[in-house]
């Protein structure tokens, strides 16, 4: 009995041993199947349509029990010349024999597993073995990104990453404060504290309230507005990428000014300009941009103009807020363009509560099929709402975000909101992920000679003490917000 015992401990100690070899060998024999491959994808081979059912099993997610038994079969390394030339090993994706990125083969996207650490080649296997891990935590790794790159590989699951802003609106004290020593204008300084923050986002939107124009004579303040041409320089230098431009002051200085302000966006690199038309081809024409293959139309309107009207000769200069118009322009943008936004200029002054006129034409503009609402012109906040559309899809509806900038002196209109956005792609569908509402603050010195926009997060009591209202704390910011916004954050239901 005792000499039992003693083999059957005996048996156990080796069971154990040769399961600690085995995972010892494990990455040794990995690292070799590897090296074979790489050796056989660079050279002729007397087989080459072996060769072909090989790659194509890789691609298609082989067991872990094939990787082993390959991996032990004997293998040419050990006679490899010393000199011999090491082969090319850039890969023409096009011509792979196999979708790259849903192998599990780094010799296949033609880099040697030696010079890369050990955890990513484990986890690059797993990946392969079981695809699916590669839309979580695999794909954040920077060498993901980096290898996707370098390849041109285009992953499973996109996100487009979009923010907006409220109205860019430049009284004349504004307008003032940014004349420079030398007599020349600079407004670098007003977007300055939200550069850093805005920068790694795809589509970055802001509201140019009044239009530009290089004749000083033509910067006005309320009720008829003008702005410096150097204003929009500004908003170009710290990113922005979408301007908005049907506000109710966009024909406050007749047609020329218009068109030269058109004119200056227009000329801008990589910029979208909706709103606002030179001639009646680009009015009827669809704004899209295009963000890693996910294309968004930009559609926007405003309910008046300031008391003015379009001349019969230039009805095609500014969109106007109609019903029609609008269901008409969302059908159109809906053949052309994956997500659909539509920018209604607004609602009533002052008011953060949005009134039944704009709760009515958002319901129909989501009815309509507008996946996404934006809306600015009251200077105040409004609140975030989702709204669920007559075919049952929530639409996210931001009422309006307050100004960016200005000079009006009441408490609330210190206060505004940057809508983000996360746009996700998966396969051939797009949807919008998630929305927020992101607190920010309007900043201006007791002298009115120096504007800028802060993030919340970056105002502190300090800055709050050289305001010139002491009374807007980030205390009182967050608390006025979070009175407005009683929904700062929403994930949208997934299908």
């Amino acid at each position: 009995m005792k000499n039992r015992r003693r083999n059957s401990r005996g048996h156990e100690v080796a069971k154990v041993v040769a399961v600690l070899f085995v995972l010892a060998a494990f990455p040794t024999l990995l690292i070799a199947h590897s090296k074979w491959n790489k050796k056989q994808m660079t050279q002729p081979h007397a087989n080459s349509a072996e060769q072909d059912v090989v790659l194509s099993d890789y691609g298609a997610s082989p067991s872990i029990e094939k990787v082993m038994t390959d991996a032990a079969a004997p293998i040419e390394i050990p006679m490899q010349k010393e000199q011999e030339t090491e082969p090319d090993l850039t890969l023409d994706v096009a011509q792979s024999p196999v979708q790259v990125y849903e192998s599990y083969h780094l010799v296949g996207l033609g880099l040697d597993p030696d010079t890369l650490e050990s955890d990513f080649w484990q986890r690059q296997l797993s990946a392969g073995a079981n695809r699916q891990l590669m839309l979580n935590p695999f794909t954040t790794d920077p060498k993901y990104a980096r290898l996707c790159r370098d390849y041109g590989i285009v992953g499973e699951t996109e996100y487009v990453e979009l923010i907006a802003v409220g109205d860019n609106l430049y009284h004349l004290s504004i307008t003032n404060a940014g004349k420079q020593e030398d007599g020349s204008y600079n407004y670098d300084n007003i977007y300055a504290n939200i550069k850093d923050y805005i920068k790694d986002s795809d589509i970055k939107i802001i509201n140019q309230e009044v239009v530009l124009t290089s004749d000083q004579s033509q910067w006005t303040n309320f009720p008829v507005f003008g702005a410096p041409i150097e204003g929009g320089e500004a908003v170009v230098n710290a990113g922005f990428n979408v301007v908005t431009h049907a506000t109710n002051h966009s024909w406050d200085k007749g047609r020329n000014i218009a068109m030269e302000d058109i004119e200056f966006w227009k000329n801008q690199d990589d910029l979208l300009l909706t709103g606002m038309y030179d001639s009646q081809e680009d009015y009827d024409n669809i704004v899209i941009g295009e963000y890693k293959g996910v294309k968004v139309a930009f559609l926007n309107y405003t309910q008046n103009l300031n008391g003015f009207t379009l001349p019969s000769d230039s009805k095609y200069m500014v969109k106007l807020l109609d019903i029609d118009l609008i269901r008409e322009d969302i059908a159109r943008a809906r053949e052309q363009a994956d997500i659909v936004i539509v920018f209604p200029h607004w609602g009533e002054e002052y008011q953060t509560t949005p009134s039944w006129y704009q709760k009515d034409l958002a319901q129909k503009m989501a009815d309509a099929g507008a996946d996404l609402i934006i809306g600015t012109h009251p200077h105040v906040i409004q609140p975030l709402e989702i709204i669920t559309s007559e075919d049952g899809r929530e639409v996210p509806c931001f009422y309006s975000l307050g100004n960016f900038v200005s000079n009006m002196p009441w408490n609330e209109t210190y206060v505004e909101a940057m809508a983000k956005v996360r746009i996700k792609k998966e396969g051939g569908k797009v949807s919008i992920e998630c929305v927020e509402a992101v607190p920010m603050v309007n900043f201006r010195s007791p002298n009115l000679d120096y504007y800028t926009v802060y993030m919340l997060e970056d105002y502190t009591t300090e800055i709050a003490r050289t305001q010139r209202k002491w009374e807007i704390t980030p205390t009182y910011v967050e608390n006025f917000f979070d009175s407005v916004f009683t929904t700062r954050y929403y994930e949208m239901k997934q299908d």
